[in-house]
């Protein structure tokens, strides 16, 4: 009869290194028993739950003195909104890269984002694998911070240092995230991550890598943007010709409180809402329709955006608001 392996010591982690199970009395043997799984050489996690990219960002750090997140890995850990395959966490090795035969370099493969876990060191004597890509930044100009008992890069160094890792309009929506007033009923503070003069400021002093894309972005950023959606609805508008719409504030019409609009034109009186996941509960559709029904009578037009009206640069959503604004007076 199979014998149970020994139960390991509550003080270890879920996810651990080689280093931190020895240290604790767990032998090499028992690291290979069926209730631990291996993510990589050297790091372990138990069976039973499924390691958190912070998990594994902590193991690391523990086990070298200095480390630090950087790059996408600090933008996830920050809560950025990045676009695509770059939001989604790191918890196992990459698929993307292949080892060079008798090397133990992992180089990344042309056809997509580096999906490993960034972390940089004071020293340049860790060697990248195909879960972890190292750095040797000069730390006099990386500056750290502390959240969660994770150091990683501070927010402002963090979004200069996503350049050359996502678009312009990514850059845009991430810095939008950034300045955007916070309600504090909902969020805790009422402070924003950072002014659009700090952002300027920061970009325009940085020589980095997509530094130019940078500078564009920053001057694009607004304050009052709740997601990359809106964003993305407000850049096309403008691209397309449109006035640029009035973002998250007030509306109202003879003394008649329409809400907060994500977007609005109130000269011509039209409205565009884009409804997320949190619109389709019944409680905010019943509250969504009472408040469309304020704005109709009021002789707002209101126009509802979903995710199929960002597809193709948001055509579909340019041509409905211009030709709503062409209804209400708009000669442009």
């Amino acid at each position: 009869m199979p014998v149970s392996p020994a139960a390991l010591p509550p003080a270890l982690p879920s996810v651990f290194t080689t280093s931190e199970a020895l240290a604790a009395g767990v032998g090499r043997e028992r690291l290979r028993r069926g209730d631990l799984v291996q993510i990589v050489r050297g790091l372990y996690r138990r069976e039973e739950v499924m390691a958190s990219e912070s998990e594994i960002v902590a193991a690391y750090q523990r086990q070298v003195p200095g480390a630090f997140a950087m790059g996408t890995t600090a933008a996830r850990l920050w809560g950025f909104p990045l676009p695509g395959v770059l939001d989604i966490p790191v918890v196992e090795a990459s698929r993307q890269l292949r080892r060079r035969q008798a090397r133990t370099a992992y180089p990344v493969q042309r056809s997509g984002p580096d999906r490993r876990i960034h972390l940089g060191a004071p020293d340049g004597s860790h060697r990248s694998t195909s879960l972890v890509r190292w750095s040797c930044p000069r730390l006099d100009a990386m500056p750290l911070a502390t959240a969660d008992d994770l150091v990683r890069t501070s927010r402002l160094h963090t979004y200069l240092q996503l350049g050359t890792s996502v678009g312009l309009d990514s850059l845009v929506a991430i810095g939008d995230h950034l300045v955007r007033i916070p309600r504090p009923r909902y969020e805790g503070r009422n402070r924003p991550f950072a002014t659009i003069d700090e952002l300027k400021d920061a970009a325009g002093h940085f020589t980095g890598r997509g530094a130019a894309r940078l500078r564009e972005a920053v001057e694009l950023v607004r304050r009052s943007a709740d997601s990359p959606p809106e964003t993305s609805l407000r850049l096309a508008f403008v691209r397309a010709g449109l006035p640029e719409p009035l973002a998250n504030g007030r509306a109202a019409h003879a003394g008649s409180d329409l809400g907060e609009p994500d977007l609005q034109w109130p000269q011509w009186r039209v409205i565009v809402e884009y409804e997320g996941p949190r619109h389709r509960s019944p409680e905010q559709r019943q509250k969504d329709a009472a408040r469309d029904e304020r704005r109709k009578l009021a002789g707002w037009i209101d126009l509802p955006m979903v995710a199929a009206d960002l597809a193709a640069g948001c055509a579909s959503a340019v041509n409905r608001v211009r030709a709503a604004l062409h209804s209400q007076g708009w000669a442009g």
